[in-house]
């Protein structure tokens, strides 16, 4: 393979054609993160010199967790940074040494996490006080998916290959945790991270299961968010399974707000509709422009799954009152535009979507694939009553 450090003249024409960009600094972070598995083999030492010594990951000293904890956290995305730029550049020998926009941003945003990893990995091997608990809200999640329309075909690849390392780290990794005896009052919570370790193994053996030789739109997406659902959660249980203290904080065991791939476009339980105003769903349902609107909307969603979240979001925050539905004087019950989703009330301060909330203040979902840009959010009122609608 060309050196990716080294492009020739004619590798970089092509990659300005194909609007690539250059990988010279993912190459520097995927070099110096490196480190990160160095850190991981001190941590599986840890963990081994743990047995040694007839103890295990529940009396553990806090330092020791917390070097299982970030080590863990630190492999994870090196290995996800270097996977997708292998599978990019195997994609195309031909641009070495640049990737498409929406790959550079995910590599990334993954490599550049791994230096705070590494560094408390290290603090936590010469300070035996050391507690990242006492530093950091865990578990921590994964960097936020890179979106695009058309995430290109290699991310699949480059996600598939990063499953079985992964899997593997946890399988030992949940085994250690009961190796030597689980205390009885964390058994149901041991119990259920045994669960999500079981659900994240069987969205990752499907989407393998669902790979073709040739390929489809909704296919490719179906794939993707099993993939993205197993390495979320797998992400989450490394933690716990390194450091169970967690496990008493960690009230639901799940990912927040992680909706459920069955209900995601190609998935059996997807509802185009879902956005949309349940008093007025019928109106839209026999609009034939309506229809079409809604169609493109999803179309050209670059992460269903980040959508849906947000009404998962909205709809949680209902169910604990934070959240009303809202209505105009005039009886109005839905923004104008496409996908005519209810309008809200604020009760309790409230954050959504990057935006907090104050009493009483309005507020719609605000979803868009007008103009070949996608946009997602929320529109803040008040509202008025209007004739418009916008397609």
């Amino acid at each position: 393979m060309p050196d990716p450090l080294r492009p020739s003249l004619m590798t970089k024409m092509r990659a300005s054609l194909a609007k690539e960009r250059d990988a010279m600094v993912l190459e520097a972070l995927r070099s110096a993160g490196k480190a990160a598995y160095d850190e991981m083999m001190h941590a599986e030492q840890a963990r081994e010199q743990l047995a040694t010594d007839g103890r295990s990951v529940w009396d553990a000293p806090r330092a020791t967790g917390s070097l299982l904890v970030a080590a863990w956290n630190g492999y994870v995305l090196q290995t996800l940074g270097e996977r997708f730029l292998d599978a990019d550049y195997a994609a195309g020998p031909r641009t070495v040494g640049y990737v498409p926009a929406v790959t550079f941003d995910q590599v990334s945003a993954w490599l550049s996490a791994v230096e705070g990893w590494v560094s408390r990995a290290r603090q936590a091997r010469v300070n035996p006080d050391y507690d990242i608990a006492q530093e950091l809200t865990l578990p921590a999640g994964l960097p936020e998916w890179a979106e695009d329309r058309t995430c290109p075909p290699e991310h699949l690849s480059a996600l598939l290959a990063a499953v079985p390392p992964l899997r593997q780290h946890i399988d030992v990794a949940v085994y250690g945790l009961e190796r030597s005896g689980v205390p009885e009052e964390q058994r149901t919570a041991v119990n259920r991270l045994k669960q999500l370790n079981a659900e994240a193994t069987a969205a990752a053996d499907y989407a393998e299961a669902l790979r073709a030789d040739r390929h489809d739109a909704r296919l490719h997406e179906l794939i993707e968010n099993n993939l993205k659902n197993a390495l979320e959660i797998w992400f989450h249980v490394g933690q716990l399974a390194a450091m169970p203290v967690l496990l008493s904080r960690y009230e639901s065991l799940r990912p927040a707000a992680r909706p459920d791939v069955a209900a995601l476009p190609g998935g059996h339980r997807f509802d185009p509709w879902c956005l949309t105003d349940r008093v007025t769903l019928r109106r839209w349902q026999t609009d034939q422009r309506a229809k079409t609107a809604i169609a493109h909307l999803w179309r050209n969603d670059p992460d269903p799954a980040a959508t849906l979240a947000l009404k998962t979001q909205l709809e949680e925050a209902i169910a604990d009152g934070d959240v009303v539905l809202y209505k105009t004087r005039d009886g109005s019950s839905c923004y104008f535009e496409c996908p005519w989703a209810p309008l809200y009330e604020v009760r309790r301060p409230f954050q959504i979507a990057g935006r907090k909330l104050r009493v009483l203040q309005q507020f719609s979902l605000d979803v868009s694939a007008q103009g070949g840009h996608f946009r997602r959010g929320i529109v803040v009122g008040p509202f008025e009553a209007t004739e418009d609608v916008e397609y």
